[in-house]
């Protein structure tokens, strides 16, 4: 996967994942928070009902469960908080998020009770109501934050040592004599929240790999329509869109322009200075075009030295003029030694009984002339104008 995204550093995809990622971080941030406030209405009833409920039998064991509520509303009113703070990268607040959630869940869930004298019939009440479904979204969040090994090795130890204790605490009621029913049920709850835990995160796994290997199928395909040198379309996503205009201009006779451009001397510039420095000027070449352009426009690598550019909704002397200015900007923004790169430009506007191979014809034609009158220069297909865009 992270290979073909570092294919992409240099074409647009990498705009559009970029793009998702950030909407994805922000609907996670909006979820957060939302589920942040719940939490802290849930906690505030929680807390009031503890304050005057008649289950708790000593006072110690009624101020560890408010301060646990108490607790778990600070951390939540902290978590909004820092959702709301760009600054904070939300990697960050998540794994701050798993640390307080599993110090709760270990000291305040499963140690301190016991300590202060909680029965069993105490513990099933506080398994059901808020302590297994504290356990789950620990054990969710570490496979979410960790690789999967890490995760599962956490997940089994600390869901083990939650166990563990509530086993504990049965081992010492049932050495006073207590009724053993309410752990043996706890017990049960720990392990059908066991088994639907593992079906999630079986489910999860599944889908994690489904969704790469459709966004692995999205990227090579997005690939296999660009030039890998450099970034623009390739030939096929050039004769694809040459195709779709074709097909708007027959049924709704939008006009459009299509220009192929070709490097001048570009055989003397790799003898000269290397394959690499040719590299370099391609490349160049396909920015400044990129930079120029509108968004609407198409621009591609044709093959070898050469260029396509159409230009929807463009008649053909609106489209001179445009490339015009890209023919100057070439030359004022690539230069190899202490000469500037140019370039000859054709130019062929479509024709209600063209085809893509006349269309093309025609424009090579034009790119033929420009070449063979001087180079450096922009020349119409002589059925549409008889005389080249005169050399400034």
């Amino acid at each position: 996967m992270q290979c073909l995204l570092n294919m992409f550093t240099q074409i647009p995809v990498q705009d559009t994942l970029e793009q998702t990622i950030h909407h994805f971080e922000h609907q996670r941030r909006r979820t957060y928070q939302i589920a942040g406030l719940l939490s802290v209405v849930f906690i505030s009833i929680d807390a009031f009902a503890i304050s005057f409920s008649e289950r708790y039998s000593s006072w110690a064991e009624r101020w560890v469960y408010l301060t646990n509520s108490l607790f778990m509303a600070v951390c939540a009113l902290l978590l909004i908080w820092m959702l709301s703070q760009r600054r904070y990268h939300l990697v960050f607040i998540e794994r701050l998020a798993f640390c307080l959630f599993t110090f709760d869940s270990l000291v305040f869930n499963s140690l301190a009770p016991p300590l202060f004298g909680q029965t069993l019939a105490q513990r099933w009440y506080e398994t059901v109501k808020d302590d297994i479904w504290l356990i789950m979204v620990v054990c969710a969040l570490a496979f979410h934050l960790f690789r999967y090994q890490i995760a599962m090795a956490f997940t089994i130890s600390f869901y083990s040592l939650s166990a563990a204790m509530v086993a504990s605490q049965m081992w010492f009621a049932g050495r006073q004599g207590a009724d053993l029913a309410p752990g043996w049920q706890t017990l049960q709850v720990y392990g059908s929240a066991a088994v639907f835990l593992g079906f999630i995160y079986v489910m999860s796994h599944y889908r994690m790999q489904a969704q790469q290997l459709q966004t692995e199928y999205t990227l090579m395909k997005e690939w296999a329509l660009f030039d890998g040198l450099t970034g623009i379309a390739n030939r096929r996503r050039c004769e694809q869109a040459l195709r779709e205009a074709m097909a708007r201009g027959e049924r709704y006779g939008e006009p459009f322009t299509i220009c192929l451009w070709d490097i001048d001397h570009f055989k003397q510039i790799n003898d000269a200075y290397g394959h690499e420095t040719g590299d370099q000027v391609l490349r160049q070449m396909a920015q400044v075009a990129r930079s120029r352009i509108r968004t609407a426009d198409t621009v591609g690598r044709w093959g070898g030295e050469e260029f396509f550019l159409l230009l929807p909704h463009t008649r053909l002397p609106e489209a001179q003029q445009l490339v015009e200015r890209l023919r100057r900007d070439i030359m004022a923004a690539i230069v190899v030694g202490d000469r500037p790169v140019t370039a000859s430009f054709g130019l062929a506007e479509y024709c209600n009984d063209d085809d893509p191979a006349s269309l093309l014809a025609r424009a090579d034609e034009a790119l033929y002339t420009a070449k063979a009158t001087g180079r450096n220069r922009v020349c119409v297909n002589a059925s549409l104008a008889s005389q080249p865009v005169a050399f400034l």
